[in-house]
């Protein structure tokens, strides 16, 4: 038999604490004023037999909190009513907090049939069947119960452990993790955690972490059942003795955790469905207090398809929360009104790390949906599509979800071979991109081309990384690399170096501009390796700086003209073909000596120092020489 974990449920004063106490022979009151009050205020573990654990939680409407933090791991519920009350506020509450939580199996104790006559006990027990159809509990058998003599009781022992035989195993992501339900202290050992392994196994010796804190910790024993074992796993209610923290450093509701796969979010988005019972509508902002592991929060819902949510329907909201919570994709929910703190719905995780929103568009409501109602293929390619343009591998996704790199790698090979996702580069690391995300980022591109174009056609195109920042803002310099060649072996654009065209795309100039043009290219040539500054050609063309600027640029980037300067105008732009010339007639002086000095290169190029520093820094650029002091050497002789 597999490891069980069964809750209990029900309106207080039901007898769910006495029946705990006949069915396993321990009083799951744990503290004084419980046991004085006789009523059950905090969380109750109470073992059947080595493989079942039961929950007894609190039924009355003040320590519904604590109630939540215990639902939240069982895996069934044994659902308490007392047959000299029948369905009462909290019987309805708890009731609709387990199919919020979506417990699925469980079994009813109809306990008190003391205090009731037979006819009435029939009564009551033909409506609780006309109040469970429909649920979970439809067809779950009805025990009758007195946990004073203990009638009913031997049944009720064999259904639960017919229920756990039944049970399915727990579906596990293969990452540890268990939130918190207990913290204590013990002399002599330390501080110890207790609570439901939800993924994943660990064992003594194992470090792992407290979110949100990341507070790094050690593993020194740990007990299942109340003995020792040497590894806790997936569903098991497990006590782990710590070292490396104490008692003060945590608490209910922080989750242990396998260290560098949960991040603190404030904000989730989810599917919800608000209760039939709600007063009133689910508003935009309203404020609400949300149940999620097993703590409690303070938080504000924004409905994400900009309309309030109205009693007894479902939609997807947005949770922003006051303080940091650590979950996973998948956890289920429970909202409060914040006052008079009633239940009013619940719901399902679906991401844990959204950008900030008022509303989402039917695109997106559509892949919220995929991920609401798909298995782990659709989990990982909305994740993947929602990361954008940005590096993604089989191991990032892991951690960001929680799953296995094995299974993210194999479910990202089946959406490669279908066409959903992409490979690309991002400098020596192979990531994936959703198809849709390379589409879109290509008609951004190539719309900012042809923008630019129109704006300047006297231009050759765009930097590579101003083109970058108009398109994405950051980016990963060798992912954005990789797009431009996937484009180039597309044959969608053009690179000149820095430069990025459209395919086809030439530098065009006006009638007037192209006069210019002529005019400025045999200046340049004829000016040799003196040339003039811009506000000298300017003066020698007679023209408005405005006018002569754009066609430098233009003569420039179709590579009539060079610029070996910081800036263009400072008089240290060149024909091209001179330049070549420059080439020429320095490799010459090394073909007499093994290096030159500066002086020789200046006499040899009939120019001063101020047109010789940038050509030879040039040459030192393009690998044809090598500064060494104050001389220079051939590094690469062309052939």
């Amino acid at each position: 038999m597999q490891h069980t974990v069964i809750g209990t449920a029900g309106h207080v004063d039901h007898g769910k604490s006495a029946l705990v106490k006949q069915l396993t022979g321990t009083d799951p009151d744990r503290f004084k004023e419980e046991k004085e009050r006789e009523m059950t205020i905090d969380l109750g573990f109470c073992f059947l037999g080595d493989d079942i654990t039961i929950i007894d939680v609190p039924g009355h409407e003040r320590f519904i909190k604590n109630m939540l933090s215990g639902v939240v791991t069982v895996d069934a519920v044994m659902f308490v009513i007392a047959a000299d009350d029948g369905f009462m506020p909290q019987t309805v509450e708890h009731f609709e907090i387990l199919k919020l939580m979506d417990v699925k199996r469980g079994i009813v104790a109809l306990t008190k049939i003391d205090l009731v006559e037979p006819d009435w006990v029939d009564l009551v027990e033909e409506d609780i069947r006309q109040r469970l159809e429909g649920s979970f509990l439809e067809d779950a058998p009805i025990y009758r119960v007195d946990s004073i003599s203990g009638k009913g009781v031997t049944e009720v022992k064999e259904a639960l452990y017919k229920l756990a035989e039944e049970s399915p195993p727990r579906a596990d992501q293969g990452v540890f993790r268990m939130y918190a339900d207990r913290v204590f202290s013990i002399k002599g050992a330390g501080t110890v955690i207790a609570g439901t392994v939800l993924g994943g196994q660990i064992k003594p010796g194992d470090r792992a972490e407290f979110m949100p804190q990341g507070l790094e910790v050690r593993v020194k024993r740990i007990q299942v059942h109340n003995k020792e074992v040497p590894l806790a796993r997936i569903g098991e209610r497990a006590a782990i003795n710590l070292q490396g923290v104490d008692t003060s450093q945590i608490q209910r509701g922080d989750l242990f955790a396998e260290k560098g796969y949960f991040r603190p979010t404030y904000m989730l988005n989810a599917s919800y469905h608000h209760l039939s019972s709600a007063s009133k509508p689910l508003m935009n902002r309203q404020r609400i207090h949300l149940h999620l592991g097993t703590a409690e929060y303070l938080a504000r819902v924004v409905p994400l398809e900009k309309k309030p949510i109205e009693p007894g329907e479902s939609g997807y909201l947005q949770l922003r929360i006051e303080a940091p919570v650590v979950c996973e994709i998948g956890d289920r929910f429970v909202i409060r009104d914040y006052s008079p703190g009633r239940t009013i719905g619940g719901g399902q995780v679906l991401e844990v790390h959204p950008e900030k929103l008022k509303y989402l568009p039917e695109g997106e409501i559509k892949a919220l949906k995929s991920l609401d109602e798909g298995g782990p293929k659709d989990l990982i390619e909305q994740h993947i599509r929602r990361s954008g343009f940005q590096p993604v591998t089989a191991s990032s996704v892991a951690k960001s979800i929680s799953r296995p790199v094995e299974e993210a790698a194999g479910l990202i090979e089946e959406l490669l071979e279908v066409g959903n996702l992409e490979t690309l580069q991002a400098g020596q690391t192979s990531c994936v991109l959703h198809i849709e995300v390379i589409e879109d980022a290509r008609n951004k591109l190539l719309s900012a081309l042809e923008e630019y174009h129109q704006a300047q056609p006297h231009r050759l195109g765009i930097k590579r990384s101003e083109l970058a920042g108009k398109i994405f803002g950051k980016v990963d310099t060798g992912l954005y690399d990789s797009f431009l060649e996937k484009l180039l072996q597309e044959e969608d654009i053009e690179l000149h170096g820095l430069i990025v065209s459209r395919r086809g795309h030439e530098v065009q100039f006006t009638k007037k501009q192209a006069a210019l043009a002529s005019k400025i290219v045999q200046i340049y040539w004829d000016a040799a390796f003196v040339t003039p500054e811009f506000d000298e050609l300017v003066k020698q063309l007679e023209e408005k700086p405005e006018h002569v600027r754009p066609v430098i640029e233009g003569l420039t980037d179709r590579g009539d003209l060079m610029d070996l300067g910081i800036k263009i105008g400072r008089g240290l732009t060149f024909h091209t073909e001179r330049i070549e010339e420059a080439k020429e007639i320095v490799l010459n002086l090394f073909e007499e000596k093994d290096e030159i000095a500066f002086f020789e290169a200046r006499e040899a190029l009939n120019s001063t120092r101020k047109f010789t520093t940038p050509i030879l820094n040039y040459f030192d650029q393009i690998g044809l020489t090598v500064r060494v002091g104050e001389m220079r050497q051939l590094k690469h002789r062309p052939e």
